[in-house]
């Protein structure tokens, strides 16, 4: 791995959550990314903490266009791809990225393993499941 790939790896992920919180219009508390990438599948999501409940990215409050929000992060799976290729460095099948918007305190998970194979499983029902996750921890921590 070529030096600087960190640093590009680290803007990647920046750019993804500067765009989650362009969707979001300033409405969000938290914000909670994922992508997930194969030789063949490709796949964009994101939820967010809005007003103390967990929302789907379709369920914000927002003007912004919903397709035009998953295109460019699909999109942008390609650039991830062009950064690992110019640092020879292995790309990732998924990250989650987490971003706590008042104190800024950002968090990834980045798994090199395609589950999809091995679990039989699909990136939405992994997004599903965290989603739901995230939504109990949500409800627990204000009853």
């Amino acid at each position: 791995m070529k030096q600087g790939y960190e640093d590009a790896f680290m803007d990647l992920q920046s750019d993804y959550i500067s765009l989650c919180l362009e969707y979001a219009e300033g409405q969000a508390e938290e914000v909670f990314a994922y992508l997930y990438r194969t030789d063949t599948m490709r796949m964009f999501n994101a939820f967010f903490r809005s007003g103390g409940k967990i929302l789907a990215a379709s369920q914000m409050p927002t003007t912004c266009n919903d397709e035009e929000f998953m295109q460019v992060g699909r999109d942008d799976i390609s650039r991830l791809e062009e950064i690992c290729h110019e640092y020879e460095a292995a790309p990732p099948n998924e990250i989650r990225m987490h971003y706590d918007v008042k104190t800024g305190q950002y968090d990834a998970d980045v798994s090199y393993e395609d589950y999809s194979i091995k679990d039989k499983v699909t990136p939405m029902q992994v997004f599903m499941k965290w989603l739901k996750e995230e939504k109990q921890k949500c409800t627990s921590s204000h009853v």
